[in-house]
């Protein structure tokens, strides 16, 4: 079996790229006491959500993935605004994945499950040319107005789903469906992405309207990471 040599610093050091193409770093790590976070500076969706707060004997990874190309070999190219590797002191590893939208609508949330699912592909091709083992998956969206809750939904039959059953669909209802599930997966606290046999566990960070600001609050652990795709 082939093993890794060196420490996680010195693997990271002399396997991933430091820079981004624009200068900046490609990781970060973080150490106790400090504290990850994730920004989105585009001005029409300024967001900045508190993360995680590294404690005593972990290790984080804080990922930036900005530039597009960089994974030439995966078919999916979309970037979640935070990507983190914690690592316990027992070599535990979770991975965290957030995405900040100023709204969560149909489309919208679309949009994030495709981006969280392909920033786990990236977190897990990292992970294995570092000799790691994610453990846990945590999902994260941060959102200033929520327009997908069934309270806040501008069409109120999303409320009256046909689910299955025998009886013949109008026209129309198989797209309703698909989008009652996609709205109860919102609500939900798991979600399931495409390509993953578990459900993970996912997060609402609900964001100060007028700041932006938000804080992540990691959900306690309910179930093992699927290994098997």
């Amino acid at each position: 079996m082939a093993r890794h040599a060196g420490s996680l610093e010195q693997r990271l050091a002399a396997i991933i790229a430091p820079k981004l193409g624009d200068g900046g770093p490609f990781y970060e790590l973080l150490r106790p006491p400090s504290q990850a976070t994730v920004k989105e500076t585009k001005e029409s969706g300024y967001a900045e959500v508190a993360c995680i707060i590294i404690p005593e004997g972990h290790l984080c990874i804080q990922w930036r993935f900005e530039e597009t190309g960089r994974f030439p070999f995966l078919r999916g190219d979309k970037n979640a605004d935070g990507a983190f590797l914690v690592i316990g002191p027992d070599g535990r590893i979770q991975a965290h994945i957030i995405e900040c939208k100023r709204k969560v609508t149909q489309g919208k949330w679309e949009d994030i499950l495709q981006q969280m699912r392909w920033t786990l592909y990236k977190l897990l091709s990292l992970a294995g040319v570092l000799g790691l083992s994610i453990d846990e998956v945590y999902l994260g969206t941060a959102y200033r107005l929520d327009e997908l809750s069934e309270e806040s939904s501008p069409n109120p039959t999303l409320g009256k789903p046909t689910l299955g059953g025998t009886s013949p669909q109008t026209p129309g209802e198989g797209e309703l469906s698909e989008s009652r599930l996609r709205q109860l997966a919102w609500e939900n606290d798991e979600v399931h992405l495409p390509g993953f046999d578990e459900a993970f566990r996912h997060v609402k960070v609900q964001l100060d309207e007028t700041s932006g600001h938000g804080v992540y609050r990691t959900p306690a652990p309910r179930s093992r990471f699927a290994r098997e795709l």
